[in-house]
């Protein structure tokens, strides 16, 4: 009998080594537990979400929500109360004014990029995305038949992006530029020269510029500079920017699923017909979450923030005393370590399987985010300290192993 897999393309998308060597940290976990071994505790640094639980006022209002509220289908484009709230919250925070005909709500902002890049890249279309990226862009513009081009982001220039490497990229099938600020994996916050050369660059070629800004409220040093902070009305309304975004990260919403895009009314609107057609609309207790997150007290954010900041300079300071310095994340709750070393074989993913098996730690490797961060590791700053400091000597000093 035929086993059928779907389309060869999609079937043999690897898993992400987030997934995979977390899976396997927690198999040998068990395995030694089950011998009666003692391993060292494990530390996780692998993990891109929170180490916080979400607030108190936000998972009442769901709860509230399923207690009292008639649980129906809603408008795909989300609860109007919603988008009021939201484009509130872009004007006040992300710099640029819109109203609630510009915002869709989505299933997270993994579904915000999905249905932005269904209703606007054709098959075959190339789009510009950086290296290092988050890996899921790839299977995302896999997905519609999109070819993704990248464009390198300089390790020696605080991971920023090279204009001039970009022109070279460009053809006559380019469609759409895919930028990601503050980033993942680097921790890098694009200063405001370079976001609008980019945008220059975006409109020099006529292409769609689509902003990943899920990490917008987390900025440790200068500001996040959104590219529709720099458009006029009439240019925001005439579709080529789309904002993507999350409760996530800001509110530690990553299990609710739930972020939104924002773009002109009638690019929104063909936008909203492909989130009509694929899921319907986010459920009502989660909308009615999001909206007691911003409604809400946001102390929350600003504990998180401080304790991602915290954790940036510990371990930049022990980076410094093991000569590993590169450069300092300025937002997001990643960095990106050098953990080049002596021995040739054990870089990337091996160094990430050896950590595992010998010191029960977990990262990711870098070559999963792209070629540039190749000699890398990820780690995300969002664990308790200790865990953090233990992790980092640890990745130093094996790095320096011979």
């Amino acid at each position: 009998m035929t086993v059928k897999r779907g389309k060869p393309y999609l079937h043999e998308i690897p898993v992400p080594d987030i997934v995979s060597l977390g899976a396997y940290a927690d198999r040998l976990q068990r395995e030694a537990e089950a011998r009666g071994e003692r391993l060292p505790a494990p530390i996780r640094l692998q993990i891109g979400e929170p180490n916080f639980r979400t607030p108190d006022h936000i998972r009442l209002a769901a709860i509230e929500s399923i207690a009292r509220e008639t649980q129906t289908y809603g408008p795909a484009a989300g609860w109007s109360w919603l988008r009021e709230l939201i484009a509130d919250k872009v004007t006040r925070i992300d710099g640029y004014a819109v109203r609630p005909e510009n915002v869709a709500v989505t299933l997270g902002g993994t579904g915000a990029l999905a249905t932005a890049l269904q209703a606007t890249i054709e098959p075959g279309e190339e789009v510009l995305v950086s290296d290092p990226c988050w890996p899921i862009y790839l299977p995302q513009l896999q997905i519609v038949g999109a070819v993704a081009v990248t464009y390198p982001l300089d390790p020696a220039n605080n991971w920023l992006p090279d204009l001039a490497e970009l022109e070279r990229r460009v053809t006559p099938r380019t469609r759409m530029l895919l930028l990601n600020t503050p980033g993942n994996p680097t921790g890098a916050v694009f200063p405001q020269q370079t976001i609008a050369a980019l945008l220059d660059f975006a409109r020099r070629h006529d292409l769609y510029l689509l902003s990943d800004e899920c990490y917008d409220q987390l900025i440790f040093d200068g500001e996040h500079i959104s590219p529709a902070a720099l458009l006029s009305p009439q240019e925001l309304e005439a579709g080529r920017f789309i904002g993507v975004y999350t409760f996530s990260k800001s509110y530690a919403m990553t299990g609710w699923r739930i972020g939104y895009v924002v773009a002109g009314t009638q690019l929104l609107k063909t936008i909203v017909d492909v989130v009509n057609a694929s899921l319907t609309n986010v459920s009502l207790p989660i909308q009615r979450a999001a909206a007691a997150a911003l409604e809400g007290p946001q102390d929350c954010i600003a504990t998180m923030r401080e304790s991602y900041r915290h954790n940036r300079d510990l371990a930049i300071q022990i980076l410094k005393e093991h000569q590993r310095y590169l450069y300092t994340p300025r937002g997001a709750f990643y960095a990106l370590i050098n953990i080049r070393g002596p021995r040739e074989e054990r870089q990337g993913r091996q160094f990430a399987l050896d950590l595992i098996r010998e010191h029960n730690i977990t990262v990711t490797p870098g070559i999963g985010f792209g070629t540039a961060s190749t000699d890398y590791v990820r780690i995300s700053l969002a664990a308790p300290a200790a865990d953090l400091e233990r992790g980092v000597r640890t990745i130093c000093e094996f790095a320096d192993q011979a």
